[in-house]
């Protein structure tokens, strides 16, 4: 349920130990697992690490018994080794040096979020380089993981491959997409659902109060970073509009709910082909972005009370959006 492929796991307070290589900004401590990790490319040296990070050993790796799992000792040990993983990390350490945008962007988000939900508790933030072992992003309440390698950005001498990692998904994969990212994660903790309404509308009202969210928490951040098109997608879709509209309208798409439909225009594609090769895919969530942006804006409630709100009709019949481009 996100534009990056992340995993997303609200658990239980998993504490992560701090050490001497973490830097802070504000309530803001990122840790430098990737740092620490490759000082040291022996066996015992990344027993150890796992052993300090039971966290990370657990979410990030699926390794309930840290450095006694060998098996993920000797894969670590020797991509640490490994001369080709090493220049991908430099090459990491080049393109995001000492974190201070990331920090700053990052302390602004959590600032905001702590402003309208008062239970909101920040979390500790590490960066890891596996060679793409672990996932891009991990978030859960306690402890968000990065993995850098991901994100190292096009000219990177390695990149994630595979089916799950098409063109317009790689693309994405830029530093200026993590934070953004990382809110709208975030933001599920406090998106209520109607989980007996399984219509179309109510999913991209969810995606919608998910961007609105993050825009919320990240004002200046590009439309483009909250969703994951380009600026011409963007600028296409907008102004085309009415005509997307019209074909949800002419299909009565909104309160479809069989899984083959609501996969057509929800999920990641190249592009919505039920529309034609100019509508980005995903194309139901950025509707629903602009129903939710129309209600928020014409009730000017509260991101709070936005949140709470659980009823997906209401919200897109009180928006009173059909396709408007004003």
């Amino acid at each position: 349920m996100t534009l990056m492929q992340f995993r997303v796991a609200f658990v239980g307070l998993l504490l992560l130990t701090l050490f001497a290589s973490c830097a802070k900004d504000g309530d803001v401590t990122i840790v430098r697992l990737d740092q620490q990790l490759f000082a040291n490319p022996s066996s015992g040296s990344v027993r150890a690490f796992l052993d300090r990070n039971p966290a990370i050993a657990q979410l990030y790796f699926n390794a309930n018994d840290a450095g006694t799992d060998t098996a993920l000792v000797r894969e670590l040990t020797n991509r640490v080794g490994n001369p080709a993983l090493n220049e991908l990390n430099r090459q990491v350490q080049d393109e995001f040096g000492d974190m201070t945008d990331l920090r700053t962007q990052l302390a602004e988000a959590f600032t905001n979020i702590k402003k309208d939900f008062p239970d909101f508790k920040i979390p500790k933030v590490a960066t890891a380089v596996t060679g793409f072992l672990g996932p891009d992003l991990l978030v859960t309440d306690s402890l968000i993981v990065i993995g850098l390698d991901y994100f190292a950005g096009p000219t990177a001498k390695y990149r994630p491959t595979g089916p799950e990692y098409p063109g317009y998904i790689l693309r994405r994969y830029q530093k200026d997409h993590i934070v953004p990212a990382i809110v709208f994660a975030i933001s599920d903790k406090y998106n209520a659902t109607n989980r007996a309404d399984q219509t179309l509308l109510a999913d991209m009202v969810y995606y919608g109060k998910g961007y609105v969210f993050t825009k919320a928490m990240l004002p200046t951040v590009a439309d483009s970073l909250v969703i994951g098109y380009t600026d011409r997608q963007l600028t296409e879709t907008f102004n085309a509009q009415d005509i997307v509209w019209a074909h949800f309208i002419d299909n009565q798409l909104l309160y479809k709910s069989d899984p083959i439909t609501k996969q057509r225009y929800l999920n990641e594609r190249p592009f919505t082909a039920e529309i034609g090769p100019a509508a980005p895919g995903a194309i139901a969530r950025w509707v629903g972005w602009r129903i939710v942006s129309s209600y928020y804006d014409k009730k000017n409630t509260g991101i709070a009370d936005l949140m709470r709100d659980a009823n997906a009709r209401q919200i897109f019949e009180q928006s009173g959006y059909k396709g408007q481009t004003d």
